[in-house]
């Protein structure tokens, strides 16, 4: 009998490893598909925020302006072409400050950091400026709306948002454990919920491919309130960038 259960632990301790060199492949993927960081688009800006572990940087446009945009970009975006590509969509002045590991940035991004990082830069222009709302995409609106509840900007903008980063993943690999696997959920519901009288509009590609409408409608249905602005985008996901809409949102938002 004795010998029976060695063999059959024989036959389980190679199995046991495989099973967990899985499973850690599979975080290690997950993290990967959800921070695919962009390499550095340019040198670095005027705007500095000090972090406990860390010096993040990043860029001011419209520097001068009474009133402020902070921006949380999406999971592969680089941002100094955003501020470029928006300086004539607002006369607010646009914080662009790129996640941990993005763009040359120190350190390695993760839901808990990025937030608090996120925090700290939008405490940072509420000290310069009278006004100072929160523009989130794809990724960033999970980032955006978590800040928001703490922040309490003067406007929250979501472009292409979701309710849970990890049902946006089970939408693609509905036969993984993905939400076992995803560390950071971005439960952005959640958070929409303590919003309060924080005005939010949405933009939505209708075509969009990689956030189905069913979770944009999700986390609309999670706002205390009803959306001041729902705009709705024929174009997909990234399509979005070629659209003057998204100009237009963001002119109208500010």
């Amino acid at each position: 009998m004795e010998d029976v259960s060695k063999q059959v632990l024989g036959m389980l301790i190679p199995l046991i490893v495989i099973a967990a060199a899985f499973i850690g492949m599979l975080f290690f993927v997950a993290h990967r598909l959800i921070y695919p960081a962009p390499p550095a688009s340019g040198p670095w800006g005027a705007l500095v925020v000090q972090r406990p572990d860390l010096t993040l940087r990043g860029w001011i446009v419209h520097p001068d302006a009474e009133d402020a945009w902070v921006i949380f970009g999406g999971n592969a975006l680089p941002l100094a072409p955003v501020g470029e590509a928006w300086r004539g969509c607002t006369g607010r002045a646009l914080y662009l400050m790129p996640y941990r590991g993005y763009e040359g940035q120190a350190g390695s991004p993760n839901e808990k950091d990025l937030v608090a990082d996120g925090l700290a830069l939008v405490r940072q222009a509420q000290k310069t400026h009278r006004h100072v709302g929160i523009i989130g995409i794809s990724l960033g609106t999970g980032v955006a709306t978590e800040v928001a509840v703490q922040a309490r900007p003067d406007k929250l903008l979501l472009i292409t948002p979701y309710d849970r980063l990890d049902l946006v993943a089970h939408d693609h690999f509905p036969y993984l454990p993905v939400r076992w696997l995803m560390r950071d959920t971005y439960d952005s519901a959640s958070a929409a919920r303590q919003l309060g009288d924080v005005p939010v509009a949405l933009l939505q590609a209708d075509q969009d491919e990689i956030i189905s409408q069913a979770r944009t409608q999700a986390l609309a249905a999670a706002l205390p309130t009803p959306p001041i602005a729902w705009q709705h985008v024929p174009t997909t996901h990234n399509g979005v960038w070629d659209r003057p809409e998204l100009c237009e949102f963001v002119r109208r938002g500010g």
